[in-house]
């Protein structure tokens, strides 16, 4: 798989050549060579490249962060192309109005699990349309109708005569030609790449060692960057020795940024042994005296201001839930390369928000925006922490103040306390149950700071958030009198979006206290939750077969047991079933996870159980052990020895079922972490009967 991105300039330089090719998004070259962002401008396409040796190039708009998001937006694409698969080769779009996310704005964007969902239609139809004007350039040629001519793995065909030509000798031709403005859409029925196991195309050159990720980023005289940020957020630089840095060998310049101080050297090492020489320390902060046991008051007296619902009769529930702040724990740190120049601006940088990433760039550069341009690379995870651009505009910064390329990676630490955290939040339930042991009245209270604030202030405002209460309100069981409340909180500690926002801690949250009222109620929770899902048959599809493939009330060993939890989220409904024990010492082990997902219309099942079983490690890792605490306004943590994530030898064994479904396609990236807490918490309680309200589970005694 080739990698480049194409740059603005180039994006730019095909407008004008292209005219009403754009009305598809698709014109075609004739070179051999075309994923260089240094081709001739006729041999480029702003979606669809090919060349004379019949290679396909496709441009996608996703980033990769190894979420497969690659290899499904081209199926799409080449499905309804009628592409020989082992032709295909993606590059990452440039930033352009045209590889906009609908689902955000038409913001560029990757995120929301929407690589697949907001892609669907629109690269399907630049597919047909590229293979209508193919099959139309070989209809000229033979002087024949296009409609005795098909197209077939990469080639047209003519089957009265026998005759075919492959795609690389009709580019030419079919680049003349006007792009249909209602292209026929292959049917279902005849699909050859969706809905199967197509090999990723990102795979083979992660295995053979020549993908290019943010930190493999190498220029010609580029330098590497240290940076140190004030550990209270908002502190400034106070002092730092700046000849004890200069000292040290390889180090040649020491450079304000944002929010620090930054050590530029000859090598990544030297820079990092510069950096403890110059010894910065930092003053103020907007967090200073800030702790967690703050943080537990203000939440508690949020939720106090919000106000109580009064609950009678003999079966009610009154429980108080809380989660703490995460951090995304990418296994790449934070890391971006920048060149400016008295006219250019480049940067590479492992990015989910190419239009953020810009906008960083233009700042920092004082350049216009026809003369920034963004490379995406590859990512080491993302989950939401490279929605950010603050490393951007601290490779910029850098690069402008010494004249030379400059790459700046973070140290674990740095990555650690400077994140954009998962909002610390809690969660009060006030329900009473009837006659039937159903839910009568359901009040709910969240205090969380708003996610969407950060992207736009004037939410905090409202306390409006759909972001932040998703999964909490509304909820798809049946009760009679709901009400769900949600105040904002301000702490000054950055967040932002972690994997599955809203859903991950509500989901935690509402599949718990459901729960506890099934047991209240003395019913199965497996039956309980069916009950209250009469007008959802996707859920109780869902629910059902869950039940069925985890063994669901056969009998288990003392002291072990099952929980179950249902979420929806990004248009996707997961189901999973957790199977612990608990030893006399109060040790837990996870042995099973049975998940079912209905996400849609799949395109490619292989990355949809992938994502599932990702997620599922993802969200039962944050129930465990994650926790990010605050002491004197800091972050305590600093790396994985202290912020301690799942290891392989803990992960349990994970079966995924996929759903056949007719739904639109919903999403695989983040929607199988929200049900992985509940379920395991439920199990522990099934297990133990001690019930789990607070997170992470490790802090706390199992028996």
């Amino acid at each position: 798989m080739n990698n480049t991105a194409m740059t603005r300039r180039t994006f730019l330089k095909v407008t004008t050549v292209a005219g009403s090719g754009l009305a598809v998004g698709c014109v075609f070259g004739s070179a051999p060579n075309l994923s260089s962002p240094q081709a001739e401008e006729s041999q480029l396409g702003v979606w669809v490249r090919i060349a004379t040796d019949n290679r396909i190039t496709l441009v996608v708009p996703a980033s990769e962060m190894g979420q497969g998001a690659h290899t499904g937006q081209a199926m799409l694409l080449a499905e309804q192309l009628e592409a020989d698969w082992d032709t295909i080769e993606v590059v990452t779009a440039p930033v352009g109005s045209e590889y906009g996310n609908k689902k955000f704005l038409n913001h560029q964007v990757t995120g929301g699990s929407s690589s697949v969902t907001a892609w669907w239609d629109e690269l399907s139809e630049v597919g047909a349309a590229t293979r209508e004007m193919l099959v139309k350039a070989a209809a000229q040629r033979w002087q024949v109708p296009a409609s005795e001519c098909s197209a077939r793995a990469g080639r047209v065909h003519h089957e009265a005569t026998a005759r075919s030509l492959d795609y690389g000798q009709l580019a030419g031709a079919a680049s003349r030609l006007r792009p249909p403005w209602r292209p026929k859409l292959k049917p279902e029925k005849a699909y050859r790449l969706i809905g199967k196991p197509v090999p990723r195309l990102d795979i083979p050159s992660k295995v053979n060692g020549s993908a290019v990720f943010g930190i493999d980023v190498r220029r010609h005289g580029m330098r590497f960057a240290a940076v140190s940020q004030s550990p209270v957020f908002g502190g400034e630089v106070a002092s730092y020795d700046e000849a004890s840095a200069l000292g040290v060998k390889g180090v040649e310049s020491v450079v304000a940024v944002p929010n620090g101080i930054a050590v530029v050297a000859d090598s990544t090492w030297h820079a990092q042994k510069g950096l403890e020489a110059l010894a910065p320390t930092f003053t103020g902060g907007i967090t200073k005296g800030l702790d967690s046991t703050r943080v537990n008051t203000m939440l508690r007296e949020t939720l106090d201001e919000i106000g109580k619902a009064e609950v009678e009769g003999p079966g009610t529930i009154d429980v108080e839930y809380q989660v703490p702040f995460l951090m995304h724990a990418t296994l790449e740190p934070m890391n971006c390369t920048a060149h400016v120049t008295e006219t250019a601006c480049d940067v590479w940088v492992p990015t989910q928000d190419q239009d953020k990433s810009e906008s960083a760039a233009v700042e920092a550069s004082g350049l216009p925006s026809d003369q920034v341009n963004i490379h995406t690379t590859l990512s080491g995870g993302g989950f939401g922490r490279r929605l950010e651009a603050d490393f951007v505009t601290q490779a910029v910064t850098l690069s402008k103040a010494v004249s030379k390329p400059v790459q700046v990676i973070w140290s674990r630490e740095e990555d650690t306390r400077h994140g954009f955290y998962r909002p610390a939040s809690m969660s009060r339930f006030q329900i009473s149950l009837g006659a039937d042991g159903k839910p009568e009245r359901w009040a709910n209270q969240l205090a969380c700071p708003s996610v969407a604030a950060t992207i736009f202030p004037i939410v905090a405002w409202f306390d409006f958030d759909p972001t932040t209460y998703e999964g909490a309100k509304p909820i798809p069981y049946a009760v009679a009198d709901f009400d769900m409340e949600y105040s904002g909180v301000e702490f000054g500690v950055p967040i932002g979006s972690l994997r599955s926002v809203g859903a991950l801690h509500n989901g935690f949250y509402v599949e718990s206290v459901i729960d506890e009222a099934a047991h209240l109620a003395g019913a199965d929770p497996f039956e309980y939750r069916l009950a209250l899902l009469e007008e959802h048959p996707r859920y109780r599809k869902v629910l059902e077969r869950v039940a069925r493939e985890s063994n669901w009330g056969s009998a288990l060993p003392e002291r072990s047991g099952r929980g179950i939890a249902i979420t929806e989220c990004f248009d996707s409904v997961i189901a999973q079933v957790v199977e612990v024990s608990v030893t006399d010492r109060g040790r837990l082990k996870i042995h099973r996870v049975d998940c079912v997902a209905d996400c849609g219309r799949v395109v490619n099942p292989d990355i949809v159980r992938s994502q599932m079983e990702g997620g599922i490690v993802f969200g039962l890792s944050i129930a465990m052990r994650e926790e990010i605490t605050i002491e004197n306004g800091h972050v305590v943590q600093s790396n994985f020895d202290d912020y301690r994530i799942m290891k392989m030898k803990e992960s349990p064994l994970v079966n995924v079922h996929i759903m056949q479904s007719d739904a639109d396609s919903g999403g695989a990236g983040e929607p199988g972490v929200p049900p992985a807490a509940p379920a395991l918490t439920n199990a522990i309680y099934a297990a133990t009967g001690k019930r789990i309200r607070r997170m992470p589970i490790g802090k706390q005694q199992l028996i």
